[in-house]
């Protein structure tokens, strides 16, 4: 069943196809809501809290097929008040070891094989970002979302959307050679697609 039926069915009252929706995305609302705040824990509760809110406000999508970014924006929003709220942390598991296994599944895989150290040190630098240009790398290299979903999502236009991600690409590498010259930083840039 397409997307787009699923979310008319769930605007006619018919949550059960909600679970459809659910387990479609929350492994990825998750994953945003993480790498925005940077807590495990915080992140389920944003998550949990934009599923809540997507239930109840449902009724309000005009075009079923703009779901997807409606409900990001969402989850973003939600991410940006709570991280505001609760101070960041640096990660203590591997978020992505679920994400990658799902990702393969899909075909291509968004995720290298980094060693540990190289993905805390990326991390680190994406940390380094300002909110906006953090999850704007987020939503584009971590979620895959195109430039246009992401301005949906962001309110703001594709070309804001755009500068975004070069200054970012550029202040990453920037940031990626500063902090570690004997790392094999090419490995890690691979990432940071041009």
């Amino acid at each position: 069943m397409r997307e787009a039926e699923v979310i008319i069915k769930m605007q006619k009252g018919d949550y059960s196809a909600f679970d459809e929706i659910f387990y479609l995305y929350k492994d990825k609302a998750v994953r945003t809501a993480y790498l925005i705040t940077g807590n495990k824990f915080t992140s389920e509760d944003v998550v949990q809290e934009a599923f809540i809110l997507c239930c109840s406000k449902i009724k309000t999508l005009k075009n079923p097929e703009l779901f997807k970014p409606w409900f990001f924006k969402i989850v973003t929003r939600l991410s940006w008040k709570h991280s505001n709220s609760s101070k960041r942390v640096t990660p203590v598991e591997n978020i992505f070891d679920k994400a990658e296994e799902n990702s393969k599944n899909l075909g291509e895989s968004s995720f290298k094989a980094f060693e540990e150290e190289e993905y805390e040190e990326l991390y680190r630098c994406i940390d380094m970002l300002d909110k906006k240009s953090r999850i704007t790398v987020i939503l584009f290299y971590f979620n895959e979302f195109s430039i246009k979903e992401i301005s949906e999502i962001m309110g703001c236009f594709q070309g804001t959307v755009k500068s975004r991600l070069f200054n970012s690409r550029k202040k990453l590498k920037r940031f990626l050679n500063d902090f570690s010259k004997e790392c094999e930083n090419d490995e890690i840039l691979k990432y940071v697609r041009p």
